[in-house]
């Protein structure tokens, strides 16, 4: 979405609200807000919905096509609707620290009559774990049996249970402060379905005055009884004063929305794999410049207990019964695909593990008992022993992108493994453990790999010239390709795998292969928002688009910065995130909306550009 579609009276303003008329436009993806393990998506009246209609919830049957939307911070979003003859409407959605969240409604009336309002708190509900999006041939994960109870704890809190799940739904309509007794609500079982209850009622407001409206969830992992008392929601007017602060600086540039925005989502509805660590700990690491004084230390908080949790979790929680990391997890720590081993899946955890002690030296207990844990020796045992004894290079059954491979070695995989094995030898050197069998064995295999893949990846491109190849059997058959997925590739210079004239000289001409209609199978070049994708899914890909930009601002070549960053801002969508792949046409969305990677690459690279001077380049 081009900033010429904010709708705004100030569309080069990203600090205001984004304003919709959804007679002739919408929102091209929901309103996502979270927090503290719970996750929110909304349409553009601030409901969860059910088939393009009002689901479980509050719901007033008003319907105003002028709308504005702000998502304040990771857990906050708050509308603001338009209505004829003097009222208006202004609702906001909060997840709180507790888990629980809160639907919250006032109506002011401006106008010389009285209004009836009416409202619906629904619980059309059911109780499911999360059906985990299938991309992957490892098949759908059979759910719980749907098994739906609706019971009262008290006159005016309802309960939504599944014993099948063990979980539990407990809510509260308040309507002016004081909480609805839910008489006309009966008591349902209901078997493979949502549940079909909902309270109704109406409320006068005189002329000059106003309504509010909360409706109160919490989510509880067990269907015991509890005694305690839903929070009482804060009001609307604390919202709109938090609302009126400036979180973060220069926040009414796009760059700084989209960096803000891709953090946000990172912190309120990811489960953190791989890159999107990057983005958190640029942020931390720049965090006095971005953020404004007051917010610093909340920000601070908030990306170490998060970047913390997600090692933590890999580290001890995810299980290996292969001995390696798979590609995807449940959350509870079982793989959910079967024993495919990715060579970069065993690589990011341990880079992750290295750049959280340069951020949080505090750490460094914590850090010291995951790098000498089991999981660390099992994963180098794993690649000691994946490592072919003839061509000394190592196999991996599919490529970054889960695409199976032609030829078994794989090129970024290969600079991926260098950096972490020089990378973790450094952490045992900064721990003070030279002398450990690990340490040694780190330092060798290290120089061992960087040797063997400049030599064993260099080919002869019938158009380009010497190139690192895609995909080598290590005998002297090469694929020449470059992927939006090979990320690692774009790295090779600035972390030094190559760092002699020839080497950087092979690389700059991999790029511009890559970056190029002679990459036919992955490089999309239609216009006008073609560029680098993926034979995983076609379109240009916003990752692809990330990393020319990225090649493009290491050489300081303002043309392309300029006009790729033109395809970044157009992709973008509403609110500050990237799909994975788009319409080289059109630059919609063509898969995956709800995709983080690209915008954390993205943001993390918009952090450097505002340090050294490259932002303005994209803003001119």
């Amino acid at each position: 979405m081009s900033r010429d579609a904010r709708g705004s009276d100030d569309e080069d303003d990203f600090s205001k609200p984004w304003l919709f008329d959804l007679n002739s436009r919408k929102p091209d993806k929901t309103i996502d807000i979270g927090g503290h393990g719970l996750s929110l998506s909304l349409d553009a009246l601030g409901r969860s919905i059910k088939h393009d209609r009002p689901g479980f919830g509050l719901d007033l049957g008003i319907y105003a096509h002028l709308v504005s939307i702000r998502i304040v911070e990771t857990n906050v979003a708050l509308y603001h609707l338009t209505l004829g003859n003097n009222v208006s409407l202004l609702v906001s959605v909060t997840v709180a620290p507790d888990g629980s969240f809160m639907q919250c409604a006032r109506i002011r009336n401006g106008s010389a009559e009285r209004i009836n309002q009416s409202f619906n708190f629904g619980l059309d509900l059911s109780l499911n774990r999360a059906s985990y999006g299938q991309l992957t041939e490892g098949g759908p994960i059979p759910l719980p049996a749907s098994r739906n109870i609706l019971d009262k704890i008290d006159p005016t809190t309802a309960r939504v249970s599944n014993p099948n799940l063990n979980a539990q739904c407990v809510t509260r309509l308040d309507i002016n402060g004081q909480p609805l007794e839910l008489h006309s609500l009966q008591e349902q079982e209901i078997f493979g379905a949502p549940l079909c209850a909902s309270v109704k009622g109406r409320v006068c407001i005189p002329p000059g005055e106003s309504a509010t409206f909360c409706a109160s969830f919490r989510l509880l992992p067990d269907t015991e009884s509890h005694n305690y008392i839903l929070p009482f929601p804060q009001t609307i007017s604390n919202h709109v004063r938090r609302n009126s602060k400036s979180r973060w600086k220069d926040d009414n540039l796009l760059t700084t929305y989209i960096l803000r925005r891709n953090v946000e989502y990172i912190l309120g509805n990811c489960i953190l794999p791989v890159w999107q660590i990057r983005l958190l700990l640029e942020t931390y690491s720049n965090v006095q410049d971005l953020v404004q004084p007051s917010f610093v230390g909340d920000v601070k908080e908030k990306v170490r207990s998060t970047v913390r949790g997600h090692l933590n979790w890999v580290f001890t929680r995810a299980k290996r019964p292969h001995g390696f990391w798979h590609r995807s997890y449940l959350a509870n720590g079982e793989p959910k695909d079967r024993s495919i081993f990715q060579l970069d899946q065993q690589c990011y955890p341990l880079l992750e593990l290295c750049d959280f002690l340069n951020c949080f030296i505090q750490e460094i207990d914590f850090v010291r008992s995951l790098l000498n844990s089991e999981a660390v020796e099992h994963i180098l045992a794993v690649l000691a022993s994946k490592q072919d004894p003839d061509t000394q290079l190592w196999p991996t059954d599919e490529t970054p992108g889960d695409d199976a491979v032609v030829y078994p070695h794989h090129f970024s995989s290969h600079v991926l493994l260098w950096s972490t094995f020089t990378r973790l030898h450094q952490l045992h050197v900064r721990l003070g453990q030279t002398s450990t069998n690990q340490a040694q064995w780190l330092s060798k295999i290290a120089e061992q790999v960087k040797a063997r893949t400049t030599q064993a990846f260099t080919a002869r491109h019938p158009s380009y010239g010497v190139l690192f190849a895609y995909l080598t059997d290590g005998y002297g058959k090469f694929t020449f390709y470059h992927d939006a997925n090979d990320v690692p590739t774009a790295f090779a210079k600035e972390w030094a795998f190559v760092s002699s004239p020839d080497e950087i000289s092979i690389w700059e001409s991999t790029m511009k292969f890559g970056l190029s209609s002679a990459n036919e199978t992955g490089y999309c070049n239609e216009s006008p928002y073609g560029g680098l994708g993926s034979v995983h899914s076609p379109g240009a890909w916003t990752l692809g688009y990330f990393q020319e930009l990225f090649y493009a601002a290491s050489s300081n070549n303002v043309l392309t910065m300029q006009s790729t960053w033109k395809k970044i801002t157009v992709a973008m969508q509403w609110d500050g995130t990237f799909p994975e792949a788009v319409n080289p046409r059109t630059a919609q969305c063509t898969s995956k909306a709800w995709f983080s990677w690209p915008g954390a690459m993205i943001g993390a690279l918009l952090i450097r550009m505002k340090k050294n001077g490259q932002e303005k380049v994209l803003l001119e």
